[in-house]
């Protein structure tokens, strides 16, 4: 047995251990006591995130007493129930047997095995973090065999630290963090399929009740491995971690937009925000804004990006802030023309320099009204282009260099009144926009030496290039920066 091997076989005994020293009931499975409540709505939010298996096979993983089973079965066509723990999986089939369509197992993931094919999702709540890394690498590449196509992964774990309250001698939970996770999914293989993510977010049960943000839950997709998406593979190379980590030192500390928060104050004093209302911070980056939002405002912001480096870190963030800041806030990794959300739900949706990375800004905008309650307000900020025919130099460098899409301030109006959306206005702040750039500019360089101490020398001269580049388009009229106000104000005739 080589050394990894006899790293795994112990990691996988400590776990055994650890769960045949627990009786099977609710509390042994969330580690914690006092359940009812926090229980019955992490249940109803985790099923929430399934995609449609209405009729399908299902397979459960680290299945338990069934607190999932009772629900998936009276949905799916049929579930295969697996726990390594025969007292968990006797108990489970004490009570839902009588449904009859569940399929009882007691076996070790990592030794199942399974007929290719043969299910149309995969689910599991707090699996992989009782497993080594090899493990969890083994076992979703049999994932992506046992799938159907087009079949779906979810799901659940604990990141950064113990989510129960009962007190262990020793837990041996494998605490990762979500990009950890992230990257698993991304370079899982099995026969030239792979898994796409398709959407990941902290769950609110666990932050409303116990200021938790770091209850992770992923939904994945079996993909060709050639089935490309650039602008998703370029948000990633170009927002890596320590990238996002070095552009705190010109806009500010967790700001990840123009201005950082000097107009990110004077924008929201402009929105008429209320505690309680419900704002959706389209690309949200590291949060910045969402946590301004929360903690000024007293409003509960769900911010989303398509980055999970930006997720990640906004999550890691939202961690170390104040339990009331913490409970109004969630992060979520979803691609915004790809999501569904129930029509009028927010008062406020918020978007600072990003749509400029969709090409369909009409189908964007559209989603956005749906999704924004009568009376609602829309604002965004982006960069535009300032005529219809630019220079090739200029469309080189947004088109090759930044992957923009970029259009006139009087195309986003446009597009904003087709959807539906009545009293837009645009704002040109194209001379704030160059003293915003220079002020940062400034500022960066007179600390070079403060971030050469965390960072490269090509960080710092690409942060530098494009900032001068910026501010050089912006002078020579061929970018500016506009502010768009909307409202719904009353339902769209289709």
């Amino acid at each position: 047995m080589n050394e990894k091997n006899k790293e795994d076989s112990f990691v996988r005994q400590k776990m055994k251990d650890f769960w045949e020293s627990h009786e099977p009931s609710l509390e042994s499975m969330l580690l914690c006591h006092d359940t009812i409540p926090l229980a019955n709505d992490d249940r109803k939010e985790i099923l929430s995130y399934l995609p449609n298996y209405q009729g399908k096979k299902v397979l459960e993983l680290g299945a338990g007493i069934g607190r999932f089973t009772c629900k998936l079965a009276s949905v799916a066509s049929h579930v295969t129930a697996v726990d390594f723990n025969q007292t968990y999986i006797t108990e489970n089939h004490k009570h839902n047997h009588h449904l009859g369509n569940v399929t009882f197992t007691c076996a070790d993931v990592t030794e199942l095995d399974l007929p290719t094919a043969s299910f149309d999702l995969v689910f599991s709540n707090w699996l992989f973090m009782y497993l080594s890394d090899n493990e969890c690498a083994q076992v979703l590449s049999k994932i992506l065999s046992w799938l159907t196509p087009d079949g779906y992964l979810f799901f659940r774990e604990s990141c950064y630290k113990i989510s129960g309250n009962m007190v262990f001698t020793e837990n041996p939970s494998l605490l990762r963090s979500p990009l950890h996770y992230y990257d698993m999914l991304r370079d899982a293989s099995s026969n030239n399929f792979g898994f796409k993510i398709i959407r990941s977010s902290n769950t609110l049960a666990y932050i409303k009740y116990n200021s938790n943000p770091n209850q992770l839950c992923f939904l994945s997709k079996l993909v060709q491995r050639n089935e490309s998406d650039d602008r998703t593979r370029y948000l990633e190379s170009h927002y890596a971690v320590d990238t996002i980590k070095s552009m705190d030192r010109i806009y500010g500390y967790n700001w990840y937009s123009t201005g950082g928060e000097h107009t990110t104050r004077d924008f929201c004093a402009r929105l008429g925000l209320l505690p309680g209302q419900k704002v959706l911070d389209v690309g949200c980056g590291t949060g910045g804004s969402a946590t301004f939002m929360a903690r000024h405002y007293g409003v509960h912001v769900h911010g989303v990006d398509l980055s999970t480096n930006m997720i990640h870190v906004a999550i890691e963030r939202l961690g170390r802030l104040e339990a009331q800041v913490i409970k109004r806030i969630q992060f979520e990794v979803s691609d915004i023309l790809e999501a569904e959300r129930e029509k009028d739900s927010y008062d406020l949706i918020y978007s600072r320099d990003c749509i400029l990375y969709i090409t369909d800004k009409q189908q964007v905008f559209r989603k956005l009204y749906d999704w924004l309650r009568p009376g609602g307000t829309l604002f965004v900020t982006d960069f535009c282009r300032t005529n219809s025919h630019p220079p090739n130099s200029f469309l080189h460098y947004a088109s090759n260099v930044k992957y923009y899409c970029l259009e006139t301030a009087a195309s986003y109006v446009e597009a904003m009144t087709e959807a539906g959306f009545e009293d837009v206005k645009a704002e040109d702040l194209q001379q704030e926009f160059i003293k915003i750039l220079e002020s940062e500019l400034k500022a960066f360089v007179a600390t070079r030496q403060a971030f050469l101490r965390e960072h490269s020398q090509q960080q710092f001269d690409d942060i530098f290039k494009s900032w001068t580049d910026k501010i050089r388009w912006t002078r020579e009229g061929e970018l500016t920066w506009t502010a768009f106000t909307a409202h719904k104000t009353s339902a769209r005739l289709n």
